[in-house]
């Protein structure tokens, strides 16, 4: 099973009128509450730096655990 990476999280109107974000922080609570599993993702593209991925992947993922205040 795949499972969640990414998607987009949002909403428009009839006018068109609207606000969408790529979600690439998330994070998926146990029916009983008493776990979870957290994601956190980045795109990579041709002038990317593997350590500056890393380093900013580990930040989006830390901002997920402190909602758990597990960072």
């Amino acid at each position: 099973e795949r499972g969640f990476y990414a998607g987009t999280v949002g909403w428009s109107d009839a006018s068109g009128d609207g606000d969408w974000m790529v979600t690439i922080r998330c994070a998926e609570i146990d029916a009983d509450r008493h776990g979870a599993i957290a994601w956190a993702g980045g795109g990579i593209v041709a002038g990317s730096d593997p350590d500056d991925e890393v380093a900013e992947t580990e930040a989006k993922l830390r901002t997920v655990l402190r909602a758990f205040g597990a960072a």
